[in-house]
Order: C-alpha cells, then structure tokens, then sequence
C-alpha cells in the first residue's frame, strides 16, 4: 500500500514539474531557435480575423490567418506556418 501511494505522488510530482518546467521550457527553445517574422511584417497577408484555423499544406500545422504566412500559388491562397514551409511549398511546385 506505502509503494502505491509514494507511486502516485510521484507521478503527481512529476506532472507538477512538468506543467511548470513547460513554458519556461518552450521560451528558451523560441529564444536560440529564431523564427520567421510576424504575419504583420508579411505584405501579402491580409488583415483578416477568422475563427477558422488555416491547414499548413506542407507540415499539417493549423494557424490562425492573420498569423500565417500567405502566398498565391496558381490562383490560390496557401497559408503557411513558416518561411521554411512557403520555400518548401514553393519548390514543390514551381512551374
């Protein structure tokens, strides 16, 4: 009986931590990882707000409009999650 309740507040703990090491975590790795700039900066994008979450088509990543990266191709809108993505769509199909 001692073994299982030390077991569950270990894993009680461990969860604890984590939710607290998890932000902290995640800003180090945005800080030394750069990122592309704000949709604001992306001439391209319109200013639109839209409930509707945006398919990343290179990825599977699902962003919100006004924060994706929007380029034309063919015609069409394609919203991105990153430059990386928009370079790899890009050389997917140019033509």
């Amino acid at each position: 009986m001692r073994f299982l309740i030390r077991l569950i507040l270990l894993i009680a703990a461990f969860l604890l931590l984590r939710s607290l090491l998890e932000p902290v975590i995640k800003a180090v790795v945005a800080m030394f990882n750069p990122s592309s700039p704000p949709a604001q900066a992306n001439a391209a994008a319109p200013e639109t707000k839209s409930a509707e979450l945006k398919k990343d088509p290179v990825c599977g990543t699902f962003i919100a409009p006004e924060l994706a990266i929007i380029q034309k191709f063919n015609g069409q809108i394609i919203h991105f999650c990153s430059q990386k993505c928009r370079d790899t769509y890009a050389a997917a199909h140019r033509g």
